[in-house]
């Protein structure tokens, strides 16, 4: 099976999620890809498995930001302030 993928092995990302109401974000790299009923990438030095949707690439400053201020809006409706 030839998977067709938007991002490669050796690319930097950088990998943004909440956890206890904090936004953490680190880079890591692409280190392989892998299909089970859906395309994931696994990361080099943390072995994490990210889907496509969840990439931002390091150069991608914008969606970076853009990412962090989500998280941080869904954070603070948790929280109920707005």
């Amino acid at each position: 099976m030839k998977l067709e993928t938007k991002y490669d092995i050796g690319q930097r990302i950088w990998i943004v999620y909440e956890h206890n109401g904090e936004v953490h974000v680190y880079d890591d790299f692409i280190a392989s890809v892998g299909w089970e009923d859906y395309l994931y990438y696994m990361t080099k030095e943390v072995c994490e498995e990210v889907k496509e949707e969840e990439i931002i690439l390091y150069e991608d400053t914008e969606k970076l930001v853009k990412e962090i201020k989500k998280l941080m809006k869904e954070i603070r409706e948790k929280e109920g302030n707005k």
